[in-house]
C-alpha cells in the first residue's frame, strides 16, 4: 500500500521556540508488515510453535494489477479492532478483499488457548493472499505484531486465489494416470478406492484419485512411514466431508520431511480461470478441514 507523507508548514518563529524548548516533531510511526517466505522445513500440529513464515509459490499469474502489502494504515496506526472470534476475523478479511465474490476458509484447527490472526499480503481484483496465525491473544486484522521480524507467533496457513489468463499452463497440477496400474502396486484404501504405491530416488509415494481430485503422499523411504494408514484416514474423512468440486482438477500434495515428524500440505484446485491454493504445516486432516470449510 503506497504511503503518503504528510507535510506540515510551521512558522519560523514557532519552529525556533519549539527547538529552544527541546520539543521535536512527532514521528510518523509507519510500520509495514510484509509477507514472509515459506518455512524450509514443515511442521505438524504437535510441533513446537514457530515464528511466522508463510507465502505463496504457486506459479506466475496471468493477473494484472499491483501487489499490496498489508500493515498499518497511512497515518501509521492499526485501525482494525482486536478480534477474538474466528467468524469475526474471517468477516473482517472478506470485507477488505477487492476480488469480487472472494471465498475463504471458515474453520481452523486452533488450540483452545489460541486466537486466529490474519494478515492480507496481496489484495487486488485479480488475486489475494492471506496468511493466518495462531496468536496467543486477540489481534486486529493486519496487526504488525504478527509479522514483525522477531515475532514468535506461529504461522497456521496461507490461502491464495490467483486469476490466470490460461490456468492450464501452470505446473501446479501433475499429469496422473492411475488406470490399469499393476496389482502388486495396488493398496486398498477403503470405500472402494485404491491407491498406487511406488518408490523413486529414496522416496515412497502413494497416489489415488477421488473424482477430479488427485491425492498424493510422499515420504522418505528409510523412514518406513505408514503412508497407507495416513491415506485411509484421509479417505474416511472425505466420505463425510465434501471438498470443493474443481472445474477441471484438484490436487492434494502431502510431503513428509526426513524423519517423518514434519509435514507440508498444499491443496490446489481450479475454478474457471482462478486457482485456489491452501498451504499449511498442519497434519493432513487439519489441512482438509480448512479446505472443506471454504465458502
Amino acid at each position: 500500500m503506497k504511503k503518503h507523507t504528510l507535510w506540515m508548514t510551521i512558522p519560523v518563529t514557532t519552529a525556533v521556540l519549539l527547538a529552544l524548548a527541546g520539543c521535536g516533531g512527532t514521528n510518523s510511526n509507519q510500520t509495514s508488515a510484509a509477507g514472509s517466505t515459506p518455512p524450509a522445513a514443515a511442521g505438524d500440529s504437535t510441533q513446537a510453535e514457530k515464528g511466522n513464515t508463510a507465502a505463496s509459490d504457486s506459479g506466475d499469474s496471468g493477473a494484472s494489477g499491483s501487489t499490496e502489502t498489508a500493515g498499518s494504515n497511512s497515518n501509521g496506526s492499526n485501525s482494525h479492532p482486536e478480534l477474538s472470534d474466528v467468524n469475526d476475523v474471517v468477516k473482517s478479511v472478506r470485507s477488505e478483499l477487492k476480488m469480487s465474490g472472494a471465498v475463504l476458509p471458515t474453520s481452523f484447527p486452533l488450540p483452545k488457548d489460541r486466537y486466529l490472526g490474519a494478515v492480507i499480503t496481496t489484495n487486488t481484483s485479480d488475486a489475494f493472499l492471506v496468511n493466518f496465525y495462531k496468536a496467543s491473544k486477540p489481534a486486529g486484522l493486519n496487526d504488525p505484531s504478527l509479522t514483525k521480524s522477531n515475532s514468535k507467533v506461529p504461522w497456521l496457513a496461507s490461502y491464495e486465489v490467483k486469476t490466470y489468463s490460461n490456468p492450464n499452463q501452470t505446473d501446479i497440477f501433475p499429469e496422473t494416470n492411475l488406470d490399469n496400474f499393476p496389482e502388486d502396486m495396488t493398496v486398498d484404501l477403503g470405500h472402494g478406492i485404491k491407491g498406487m504405491v511406488e518408490g523413486a530416488a529414496g522416496s515412497q509415494y502413494l497416489t489415488w484419485q477421488e473424482g477430479r481430485w488427485t491425492m498424493q503422499i510422499r515420504s522418505v523411504s528409510e523412514d518406513q512411514m505408514n503412508n497407507p494408514g495416513i491415506a485411509k484416514k484421509m479417505v474416511d474423512y472425505l466420505e463425510t466431508h465434501m471438498l470443493s468440486a474443481p472445474k477441471d482438477k484438484g490436487y492434494v500434495n502431502v510431503e513428509y520431511a526426513s524423519g517423518g515428524k514434519t509435514v507440508r500440505v498444499t491443496i490446489s484446485w481450479q475454478d474457471g480461470k482462478q486457482i485456489h491454493q491452501l498451504k499449511t504445516e498442519q497434519v493432513p486432516l487439519d489441512a482438509l478441514q480448512m479446505v472443506v470449510s471454504v465458502k
